[in-house]
């Protein structure tokens, strides 16, 4: 069986490669139309190339398995990135240069990019669970009361609401801090999936991983920007001229607990959805039913 299921992924992990050296290639050799959708371009093959090794690895994958729940995502994560995009316009802590001049062209880039964030945080997560999720599972359950969960979602709330209100450079980390309270509290009390309910249960792994994932998707994120022509500069006040790539390090600790808000978002964005699909996209034991979805 093993060797069976990798002959059927094998093309699958060829033709990421194949995109993500052939962009790599390409810049390199000073191609505009590369230099300008180098950061999606890479990322579309990372996809393709990590969902290739999730379903080897487990038999199944989002790309094999669970298409209609993975194009259903990609909307999600163009939305969930336009949160965070819409309090940057207070915030102003990042900002993009050499954007392609006409309109149709910049608009492309930005949903081209802004729909590979959470596949590629979600690709990334399952394959650390195939490596790491077993040991995580079926631990001893941590108790979290719905007490906890409601004071995470008025917490979360109400920094939201002093980033609205009072926005500075400085508050640069509440975003981040506040929407993980905020939608894991709101979650919780929905039953549409939260960590609380996860670590009720004694399993760690949806977690763990999410963590790792962003950790990883961070550095690539920021590697891959570094290079190409289109990309966003940060403006900071912490230690602003300590960077890695076009980073300030300190950065860097923001990309785990947004992984973890990507899911949070994702669940309850597609509560909202009027899309009633059978399975979810990340599978197995991390899949939460709600009304309306099929067995």
């Amino acid at each position: 069986m093993p060797e069976k299921r990798a002959k059927r992924t094998r093309p699958h992990a060829i033709l990421g490669i194949g995109i993500m050296l052939a962009s790599g290639l390409l810049l390199i050799a000073g191609n505009t139309w590369v230099k300008t959708y180098f950061t999606p371009l890479v990322w579309t093959g990372y996809i393709i190339l990590i969902d290739a090794l999730v379903a080897a690895r487990k038999g199944s994958s989002p790309l094999t398995a669970r298409r209609r729940e993975f194009l259903l995502v990609v909307p999600i994560s163009i939305v969930t990135w336009y949160v965070f995009e819409g309090v940057n316009l207070l915030l102003k802590n990042w900002s993009y240069v050499n954007l392609p001049e006409g309109t149709a062209a910049r608009w492309l880039g930005y949903v081209w990019a802004y729909g590979t964030i959470t596949p590629a945080i979600f690709m990334t997560a399952e394959l650390i669970d195939s490596l790491l999720g077993e040991r995580l599972r079926n631990r001893r359950p941590l108790a979290l009361g719905r007490g906890t969960e409601t004071a995470f979602f008025f917490a979360g709330f109400l920094l939201f609401v002093v980033v609205l209100v009072f926005p500075s450079l400085w508050l640069c980390p509440l975003p981040w801090i506040s929407v993980l309270l905020w939608f894991e509290g709101m979650n919780d009390r929905l039953g549409i999936g939260s960590f609380g309910a996860a670590f009720r249960k004694g399993d760690y792994s949806l977690f763990v991983s999410l963590l790792i994932s962003g950790a990883v998707c961070g550095l690539l994120w920021e590697s891959w920007n570094f290079w190409a022509l289109t990309k966003w500069n940060y403006h900071v006040p912490y230690l602003p001229g300590v960077k890695l790539f076009e980073m300030p390090v300190l950065g860097f600790l923001g990309f785990p607990p947004f992984a973890l808000e990507c899911f949070l978002m994702y669940r309850f964005f597609r509560f909202l959805t009027p899309v009633r699909l059978d399975v979810d996209v990340l599978g197995g034991a991390w899949s939460v039913a709600r009304p309306g979805d099929g067995p």
